[in-house]
């Protein structure tokens, strides 16, 4: 019996592990947390506070890379009846030299937070849940990874689902 406590023990510790390990190369975002402040009743006006996890030693190129052919990360929110986007925010990016580049990068390389300004209409019907699509490119060092798109979603009256 303790064998077997034992190796359920091991199994258990070593599943995370297996779940970090089916990751492709390339997927360094995730959506940590996604919060909504204001006034979340129709006719009001919310902010939605999209806070992205980056994986260590990782970047993903700004919102405005210093290059044209680099791949911006873009907060994509699709049309949803009751609601309108009304801006986004990003923030700085970083300048990051490279080895290999001549010209520092612009890059979010740590945790950073996207912020989409959304008004309600008088007519709204809460809660509503607005698709969205977090594009970026993640990079270590010189080495970039193809363009991903990491889809969930964001809820305004209610708690969000994380994908």
């Amino acid at each position: 019996m303790k064998h077997m406590v034992l190796w359920l023990a091991l199994v258990s510790l070593s599943v995370p592990g297996v779940a970090q390990s089916l990751k492709k190369p390339g997927e360094a975002a995730s959506i940590a947390k996604i919060e909504t402040q204001g006034d979340a009743k129709p006719g009001g006006n919310v902010v939605a506070v999209v806070q992205v996890k980056l994986e260590k030693n990782w970047h993903v190129q700004s919102n405005k890379p210093s290059e044209p052919t680099f791949i911006p990360t873009v907060l994509t929110l699709s049309p949803t009846p009751g609601i309108k986007v009304t801006s986004i925010k990003y923030p700085e990016g970083k300048s990051e030299k490279v080895q290999g580049l001549e010209k520092p990068l612009s890059v979010y390389a740590e945790d950073f937070q996207i912020q989409a300004q959304l008004t309600l209409e008088a007519k709204a019907k809460l809660p509503l849940a607005i698709p969205a699509t977090l594009g970026y490119q993640a990079c270590q060092g010189a080495t970039c990874y193809p363009p991903k798109k990491l889809k969930f979603e964001i809820v305004v009256g209610s708690e969000a689902k994380l994908p």
